[in-house]
């Protein structure tokens, strides 16, 4: 799971994406869903979130001459902003901060270039709102249908995934795979980390949340699930280093 590729992790994104060409079955997210699997290799589908200009930049091609499937997940309300407006929804509904440079937004065509590249697009609601906050049902499904509707009349194609903004995937009072399932969603990506089995929840897919600048060994062993282990055998470390 991707968001913006500043210009300085361009190099560091391109040679992570080689590793996963060379030693994982890349796939989409439609074969993934439908279980078209590689019985010998970790099988890996990469992601984006929220619609930065970076991907049409810098993802796209790299994506393209590695050969590689990838998803688009996007908040249709970021899509074709004024750079005053592009700003304020950079701060405020994706709450990266003043000194954070990020890339700005895609203007409509944007979008329908990568579309029209063959890469797949996905919705992540009209305004990234946080779904788990949200308490009016109306208000809620709005900003997951009229995403939707936007998103398809932009690329001109149906849209089956969605991305839940900032991971909130559970609301206490609104049950948000009926939601999606209604508004003809098929299959949904967390950020809760793990691999993905043919008995986990469709609408409640694991994802590892992924920098660009991702050192290599880091990224090679989130890949092959090993970094949690060592996460936590560091935290074992250090607890047993502060009981003396």
């Amino acid at each position: 799971m991707f968001h913006d590729i500043p210009p300085e992790a361009i190099g560091c994104f391109k040679a992570n994406l080689s590793f996963l060409k060379q030693n994982t079955n890349v796939m989409s997210l439609g074969d993934f869903c439908s279980g078209n699997l590689s019985p010998k290799k970790i099988n890996v589908v990469i992601t984006f979130d929220d619609g930065y200009k970076s991907w049409v930049t810098d993802a796209v091609p790299i994506l393209k001459e590695l050969e590689l499937p990838a998803i688009f997940f996007v908040s249709s309300g970021f899509v074709g902003l004024s750079k005053e407006h592009e700003t304020d929804f950079l701060q405020t509904n994706l709450l990266i901060p003043d000194n954070n440079i990020a890339t700005g937004g895609l203007t409509c065509d944007d979008l329908r270039n990568i579309a029209e590249e063959g890469f797949a697009i996905g919705g992540h609601t009209l305004n990234h709102y946080n779904l788990a906050e949200l308490r009016n049902s109306t208000q809620l499904r709005y900003e997951i249908a009229e995403d939707k509707t936007r998103l398809e009349n932009i690329i001109g194609k149906r849209i089956q995934f969605f991305a839940y903004p900032f991971g909130a995937l559970h609301n206490p009072e609104i049950n948000l795979t009926d939601v999606l399932r209604d508004c003809g969603y098929i299959a949904a990506v967390t950020t809760v980390s793990g691999f993905n089995r043919g008995s986990t929840n469709p609408y409640l897919l694991h994802r590892e949340i992924t920098h660009a600048s991702m050192p290599g060994s880091v990224f090679k062993a989130r890949t092959h699930g090993n970094y949690d282990a060592v996460q936590f055998l560091k935290q074992q470390v250090n607890k047993i280093f502060s009981w003396r």
